[in-house]
């Protein structure tokens, strides 16, 4: 979780976490575990399920080019871990990764109509309100988070 997003005086619960493949094919995987952690009739369910399922493709998309060989020992080798916490309203996806080599997950807000990808962070900062983030993990990989459910007014920042 972005620890720089929690006000101190507020508790977390951790929802559910889970190790799904390095394929795109987990994108539906993350979106059965938000189900199965959130429930469907929760009020922001639709949005952090849409947000989950875009970092997971995401993820499979970017970290999955590396090769074996490239992978830092401690990563989880073809593998994403999907993490979903809350925190007062705020709920906290996070997906850590092995990490896609040079390149920084970005949003392209520029997309050719004709592209099947490349809109999937412009989601995902839509949904959050732009409260989303990368954290790297020194040679183990990433994790990119988003908030979602905030409250009017209630500072999220991201961390350093």
């Amino acid at each position: 979780m972005n620890p720089a997003a929690v006000p101190r005086d507020v508790e977390s619960e951790f929802l559910g976490e889970a190790y799904l493949k390095l394929d795109l094919e987990s994108a539906s995987q993350a979106r059965a575990r938000i189900r199965e952690w959130l429930g469907a009739d929760h009020p922001h369910y639709e949005d952090v399920r849409l947000a989950a399922s875009e970092l997971v493709a995401n993820a499979a998309l970017h970290a999955g080019r590396r090769r074996p060989c490239d992978l830092a020992p401690t990563a989880p080798h073809g593998l994403v871990l999907l993490t979903l916490t809350r925190t007062g309203g705020l709920l906290h996806v996070e997906v850590t990764d092995p990490g896609g080599g040079p390149s920084e997950p970005r949003v392209r807000d520029a997309v050719p109509v004709d592209r099947e990808r490349g809109r999937g962070l412009v989601i995902v900062r839509e949904l959050s309100a732009g409260r989303w983030g990368v954290r790297h993990h020194a040679d183990a990989g990433r994790t990119v988070w988003c908030v979602l459910g905030a409250r009017p007014g209630l500072p999220v920042r991201p961390c350093g």
